[in-house]
């Protein structure tokens, strides 16, 4: 039997379901609006420890407190990015004290925000010291868990693993664009217009989605499969190279890693990372989701075989964690 509920929009399920919560537009993914805030906020309470500028930063954290607040639980998340960055303060301030002896005092704690990608670093927030150094710190804010220490896109997966999944990536939009395209009269009209609008009308039509998963899935699979094989095969230094990747150990020596997990304070800095990777690693597939690469038989990084917003109609990617 046909769940009509896939074909409707969500307007029209929010008429029928009102009461049931079960399509609010709150459900559309705000994690990265409140990380932004979880940084601009610590950024503000840096700059005002060491007594400079913060003014443009303020300005931003008025524009992401707009947005998050038409989310459900949007009061809720805020508050809760504030005490979290209360909590962490005191003990990431300690820690970058100990620099002032060598470095003197930060003269700019900048937000690097969501220009890390073209900048290619790890780092949230970039502070320049008096005698001319930097140093990136990299910070999270998550219920539990330490959260992801990297996406992994598909081009740095072909030039560290060799995984070329191109022909396959064709082949399944192909696939979801011609299902999509068949189910009734405004889908077809979607389709038509590509996955980019297909993926943005994921709430919209929740077939979509379900469509995306059937052909999605598979892929998943596939690269999961593949990513062990290929890694096993490397080389040791090219092992290495792709944990150095995933770490920031190699290009980021003074990185320090700052992140609230529930109630838990973490700092570490990332070259101390570098002692998880010995000589003896290996992958290990996990099922059809994900892999493990273990060191000395320890399992050191979780990566998760993905996509980063819905499967099968959005980029692929693959999400390592400690």
């Amino acid at each position: 039997m046909t769940d009509d509920s896939l074909y409707k929009s969500q307007d029209e399920k929010i008429l029928l379901e009102a009461d049931s919560g079960l399509f609010d537009r709150s459900r559309q993914k705000s994690s990265r609006s409140k990380a932004d805030l979880f940084e601009l906020l610590l950024a503000v309470e840096l700059n005002r420890y060491y007594k400079l500028p913060y003014l443009d930063l303020e300005v931003e954290i008025k524009k992401l407190i707009s947005k998050i607040m038409n989310f459900k639980d949007g009061l809720v998340r805020i508050e809760e990015q504030k005490n979290r960055v209360k909590s962490l303060l005191p003990f990431l301030v300690k820690e970058l004290d100990k620099l002032i002896i060598t470095d003197g005092k930060p003269i700019e704690v900048r937000w690097i925000g969501r220009k890390w990608q073209a900048n290619k670093t790890l780092s949230d927030i970039n502070i320049k010291f008096l005698s001319g150094n930097n140093i990136g710190v990299s910070t999270k804010s998550t219920r539990s868990g330490k959260g992801t220490q990297k996406n992994i896109g598909l081009k740095e997966l072909k030039r560290y693993l060799g995984l070329n999944i191109d022909k396959e990536l064709v082949d399944m939009k192909n696939k979801i664009i011609s299902k999509v395209a068949i189910q009734n009269k405004k889908l077809k009209t979607i389709a038509k217009k590509g996955m980019t609008f297909i993926k943005n009308n994921k709430y919209k039509f929740p077939i979509i989605q379900k469509i995306g998963k059937k052909f999605g899935i598979p892929l998943q699979q596939l690269a999961v499969k593949e990513s062990v094989k290929l890694f096993n095969k490397l080389t040791p230094n090219k092992k290495k190279a792709f944990i150095n990747f995933i770490l920031g150990v190699r290009n980021e020596e003074f990185l320090l890693n700052a992140f609230v997990s529930g109630e838990q304070i973490h700092i570490y800095w990332n070259i101390s990372l570098s002692t998880l990777v010995s000589d003896n690693l290996k992958a290990i597939n996990e099922g059809d989701r994900g892999y493990h690469i273990v060191s000395n038989d320890k399992k050191i990084i979780r990566i998760h075989v993905n996509f980063t917003n819905g499967i099968g109609i959005s980029a692929f990617c693959e999400r390592a964690f400690l």
